[in-house]
């Protein structure tokens, strides 16, 4: 039998705490720090969403003024961001992590896209300026 270190009474195997004094005889184990799945960091935030600025431009382009709702859609989720490379994911779902440029910059992309096709297209095939 073990001995509390605080108050010396007598304690059965596999007790954690003293159940003369409350002390803890043997430290918890601690959980594993959380990771990042992309790159395996530890420098993790946990961050509240507000608003998804490019599911407000999706939005609006398909369903005009109204659209720029749905950029509040989870906008109560708390989400963990890598601080290393900026990877984010639901909290607790490490599976669904996600990176990359995200809905606004693909709207962004394609908007670019579509702007000098428009201007070089124009000038190459009519030859207006």
């Amino acid at each position: 039998m073990k001995q509390c270190d605080h108050c010396g009474s007598q304690l059965e195997a596999g007790q954690h705490y003293c159940p003369n004094c409350g002390t803890m005889t043997e430290p918890e184990p601690s959980a594993p720090p959380v990771r990042c799945p992309n790159c395996g960091s530890t420098q993790i935030s946990a961050v509240r969403r507000e608003y998804s600025p490019g599911c407000g431009c999706l939005g609006w382009l398909l369903f005009g003024w109204w659209g720029l709702l749905l950029g509040l859609l989870g906008g109560s989720d708390i989400e963990m961001v890598c601080n290393h490379c900026g990877t984010r994911w639901p909290a607790g779902e490490p599976q669904r992590a996600r990176s990359g440029i995200g809905c606004l910059g693909v709207l962004l992309l394609a908007l670019l896209i579509w702007v000098l096709c428009n201007r070089y297209l124009n000038v190459w095939m009519f030859g207006w300026n």
